[in-house]
């Protein structure tokens, strides 16, 4: 009885997890470029002690990577990351890390900032001079316009870090960015991931959350009943535990 008691206590845990992984799903399914999270519980067994693997379970976390919606919003600073690619960006210790945000903004010193993450390069500092126009190619390379007495003047000014990263390797933190959970990847030189002239931008667009409303809601709910199946075996262990020692009293 003991045991049924725990393994309730261990699912429904279970469950609360995964009641906050679909909550947060849902808080960001108007966030731009959010990718949904889920977990599964998966049993570890050891070979060498079949009968005691009851509780040797391992929980893992996993992103949903596919492409979001697109947005098409005709702002020269919204970027679309396409396929595997990912923007490089420096976390609030000076980490670099990656997001497939492309809604940029020119902060008050002329950086590229992203959620007032400021945007990495590729082998350059960004800085965007005042009261010019900016267009991004597909490259990621940064082109300020000018018109001076009709005449149209263009200047590279930069270019973005673009990567491509394996989805394997790839973990998300509370601030909503992703960092590699392996450094085999990194290059051995800088210790970064190096930059990717396969990846490609789009602007103009933006992509949205990938989030499915209507799979997480269901999931909810089918998660709400079974944790009030397991509160309810738990409270039917306990009351039959408690009929058990009456009658052990009685019997004495």
């Amino acid at each position: 009885m003991e045991n049924t008691i725990y393994q309730s206590m261990i699912s429904a845990n279970q469950l609360l997890e995964k009641q906050t992984i679909i909550s947060n799903n849902l808080a960001n399914i108007s966030t731009t470029g959010f990718k949904e999270k889920f977990i599964t519980t998966i049993q570890n067994y050891d070979i060498k002690n079949l009968y005691n693997n009851t509780n040797n379970k391992i929980t893992k976390e996993y992103h949903n990577l596919s492409t979001g919606s697109l947005n098409h919003t005709e702002r020269n600073l919204d970027l679309f990351i396409k396929d595997d690619g990912w923007l490089t960006v420096k976390d609030r210790k000076g980490q670099e890390a990656y997001t497939k945000n492309g809604h940029l903004k020119i902060n008050s010193n002329g950086k590229l900032t992203i959620q007032d993450h400021e945007v990495i390069g590729n082998n350059c500092n960004i800085k965007i001079p005042k009261n010019i126009n900016i267009k991004i190619l597909s490259s990621g390379v940064i082109i300020s316009i000018e018109k001076k007495n009709n005449y149209i003047s263009e200047h590279k000014i930069g270019a973005l870090k673009l990567v491509s990263l394996p989805s394997q390797d790839l973990v998300e933190k509370e601030n909503g960015l992703f960092y590699l959970k392996q450094n085999n990847f990194l290059n051995q030189y800088t210790g970064t991931v190096p930059h990717s002239k396969k990846i490609h931008v789009q602007s103009g667009f933006l992509e949205e959350s990938n989030v499915n409303a209507s799979k997480n809601m269901i999931e909810m709910i089918s998660n709400a009943r079974q944790f009030e199946m397991q509160m309810k075996m738990i409270s039917m262990c306990d009351k039959n535990a408690e009929y058990a020692n009456q009658l052990i009293n009685v019997n004495n």
